[in-house]
């Protein structure tokens, strides 16, 4: 009997085409779409059973659910406690999609965090918060309306506009928290993220996955696989990335942790109850490892090797992000440069010349730019003499403004 696995889909942290792809290993595939989601429809008709979320009930037998989308989870989560399948319980989601709840269990298993107040009201601004502080939505993804705060009267005054619920932002309830300082890492990120799988009580590491030094105020821009830490610092991140799912409850899937690398130790920044952003593209690259397979197989209660078989030297991933005043994508040259850049193997374009941007600083990839050199530093060669072949022209308040793919790397660096 074919196993019959539920996406619960929406835009989320993998392409369509690799989730077709990686779930391409023989179960039927049944597409459970949310409201947001159901544009997809016509795409998923002849790929799968097609069923909309207020109507899953009618997709007869179930044999396991995925998601790879954050807002997918809850729904996931619900989905299979009915049929009693394997997944994140809704308490575990709770805790992995609420910021707040996260940071607090997480101190009440013993794991360091960072001072974390919740905010309904402007006017609850804690006095005694450290500053400068993160102020973010309680629940929420792609960076959405993150800022960094120096003074308490410009948080409360951002805390008023975004919890207003007349205004564009209309957000719930929004967390404030101590900013994480992080060691010295230049010229690489001083973060990384654990890839793990889970299965009941055992916590596999898959990688560890580097990155390039954030953009202000939060903003990522590329990750590369193998990292540059040493044994003993790896070993402390993925020993903190355990006891934190471990802490949640986390006991199936995959799940994507960030760690920021403090001069106190490893902290957590935030677990994800799913892949990462552009990682399965990466580890495919890196070491043969497709991760929707893995989740796949997984959920189907199947045997899935999660090891990696590095192939060595650096394999990495760029994204451009716009200027944080760009009203709009107006136009892109040298791509073709980009491309024929040796190191460089494949750029794809993730926004049309045209497109507005969102004004809300939710993230936006203006393209994924992939490959590979010998070293980490040659890594970093690669990517200055390919970036500052691309250029890009933004709409902006004060006029069109135009930058290299470098210019928008290094120039937005030196302002943090």
């Amino acid at each position: 009997m074919t196993a019959r696995l539920a996406i619960v889909f929406g835009p989320g942290a993998v392409t369509l085409g690799d989730l077709l792809t990686g779930l391409g290993f023989g179960p039927e595939l049944i597409f459970i779409l949310p409201p947001r989601a159901l544009s997809y429809a016509s795409l998923l008709q002849g790929e799968g059973i097609v069923v909309p979320l207020d109507e899953a009930a009618s997709a007869g037998r179930l044999d396991g659910v995925v998601a790879f989308g954050e807002r997918e989870l809850p729904a996931a989560a619900r989905l299979a406690a009915a049929a009693g399948l394997p997944f994140h319980t809704p308490e575990t989601v709770e805790r992995l999609t609420d910021k707040s709840l996260q940071r607090s269990v997480l101190r009440g298993h013993g794991i360091e965090t960072p001072a974390c107040h919740l905010l309904r009201d402007a006017e609850e601004w804690p006095v005694d918060l450290a500053l400068p502080a993160v102020l973010k939505p309680v629940k929420g993804e792609g960076s959405r309306n993150t800022y960094l705060v120096r003074t308490a009267e410009e948080g409360r005054t951002l805390a008023r506009r975004l919890l207003d619920p007349a205004g564009p932002a209309a957000e719930e309830a929004l967390v404030v928290e101590e900013r994480l300082l992080g060691t010295p890492c230049e010229p690489y990120g001083d973060y990384v993220s654990v890839e793990s799988a889970c299965v009941g009580d055992d916590v596999r590491t898959i990688g560890v996955t580097g990155k390039l030094p954030l953009l202000p105020p939060f903003r990522e821009n590329g990750q590369f696989f193998p990292d540059t830490l040493d044994e003993a610092l790896r070993a402390e991140v993925t020993e903190l990335t355990g006891r934190a799912l471990k802490a949640l409850g986390v006991r199936h899937g995959i799940t994507h942790t960030e760690i920021k690398l403090t001069p106190q130790g490893p902290r957590i920044i935030e677990v994800n109850g799913r892949i990462g952003g552009f990682v399965n593209e990466l580890y495919q690259r890196a070491g043969g490892l497709d991760l929707i397979e893995a989740a796949g197989r997984l959920a189907l209660g199947q045997e899935a090797d999660v090891s990696m078989r590095p192939r060595g030297g650096v394999y990495f991933q760029h994204y451009s992000r716009p200027l944080p005043q760009a009203t709009r994508l107006a136009a892109v040259e040298g791509a073709g440069e980009l491309t024929r850049t040796p190191g460089i193997t494949a750029s794809r374009r993730l926004v049309r010349p045209g497109t507005a941007l969102p004004p809300d600083g939710t993230a936006v990839y203006l393209d994924l730019t992939v490959g590979h050199a010998p070293t980490h530093g040659e890594m970093l060669d690669v990517l200055e003499r390919g970036l500052s072949r691309i250029r890009f022209t933004f709409d902006t308040p004060a006029g069109a403004v135009t930058r290299t793919g470098h210019e928008l790397r290094a120039g937005e660096r030196k302002a943090t």
